[in-house]
């Protein structure tokens, strides 16, 4: 079935994903495209592994074959090749099959693409989330953004009021895992923090053995403050990671709708929606982004100038307009 046919069609859209850890963003992502393609079609999000209880408020069921609960007919959409395919999709008859290529694992992507196409009998369509992914993969497949709701981020900027004087506030939010973190940015935050800055962390617990007792530097774990209210506490966002690359990094485009300017680390997904010297930098050594961090320090027209141009920039790529590209695309 051609995907314009299956447009017309009533299909339920069913979304598989892990669903196990409150904080990942590719299943923040399926939520969000769940919630956007509920506006038109049945939708019904489904996890490989007991689901988180937060998740299952939600409305995630459990797949368990041997009870008969699984997805088995209308368009399934795979939440990424980090979930291994299982033998219950032999079972079922789907009009389409949609891979979520959110991951820079390629032998898991390409070996995941041959098991769907065996199991379901079906070519899966690539849906990538940055352009740079798909272009390293080398494969065709579309390019849509990590679905999300922009607006709440565009409506508390809108309305925020940062006290005048006072300490400067860098921070950032993820995964609170070390491969989310570069190995330098502890040196970073003691450096910032011993020249009067504060360095708030969501996601960074793991990073206590070397910054537990720096004055200053607040570690907090993942999800300990609701994410909008979180960006508001700070001036600046910086974000690089580790091992991890990010296939998108959607926290970055959420500071940017956020009216914060970005101070980034030149790989990664995010790198398409930054634009150097308007919304933020982009930097490739420990030098470059303590010069950066040091020029909005120094400026705050120049902070106040890449905040709103963020703004802009997260609302092109994430408003209303795009969420209908996004939603056509599926």
């Amino acid at each position: 079935m051609n995907p314009s046919a299956a447009l017309q069609s009533s299909a339920t859209f069913h979304l598989v994903g892990y669903f196990d850890d409150p904080y990942a963003g590719a299943e923040h992502e399926l939520l969000a495209l769940a919630g956007l393609l509920a506006r038109s079609r049945p939708v019904q999000l489904w996890s490989v592994v007991p689901p988180h209880s937060g998740y299952a408020k939600q409305g995630v069921m459990a797949v368990q074959p041997f009870a008969g609960k699984f997805p088995r007919h209308g368009v399934l959409i795979w939440g990424g090749a980090h979930i291994p395919p299982a033998l219950w999709l032999k079972y079922a008859r789907f009009e389409r099959v949609i891979l979520q290529c959110n991951l820079a694992n390629w032998e898991r992507l390409f070996a995941l693409i041959e098991v769907l196409r065996e199991t379901t009998s079906i070519d899966p369509e690539l849906v990538f989330v940055s352009q740079a992914l798909r272009l390293t993969a080398g494969l065709p497949g579309r390019v849509v953004y990590s679905p999300m709701d922009i607006q709440p981020f565009l409506q508390a900027a809108g309305s925020r009021a940062r006290p005048a004087g006072g300490p400067l506030t860098v921070g950032r939010v993820s995964r609170d895992a070390p491969d989310k973190h570069h190995p330098l940015d502890p040196d970073l935050y003691r450096m910032l923090a011993a020249t009067g800055w504060r360095v708030r962390i969501m996601g960074g617990t793991c990073l206590a053995a070397a910054l537990q007792d720096v004055e200053g530097v607040e570690l907090l774990p993942a999800g300990a403050e609701e994410v909008g209210d979180f960006y508001q506490t700070l001036d600046i966002f910086f974000y690089r990671t580790g091992t991890t690359v990010e296939a998108y990094g959607r926290v970055v485009a959420e500071a940017m709708g956020s009216g914060l300017p970005v101070v980034a680390g030149n790989l990664g997904g995010y790198v398409e929606v930054i634009v150097p010297g308007e919304t933020g930098f982009l930097v490739a050594s420990q030098e470059e982004a303590w010069d950066a961090l040091q020029a909005l320090a120094d400026n705050a027209g120049l902070r106040d100038a890449m905040g709103r141009a963020g703004m802009r920039q997260a609302e092109l790529l994430h408003g209303e307009a795009a969420i209908s590209a996004a939603l056509a695309a599926y």
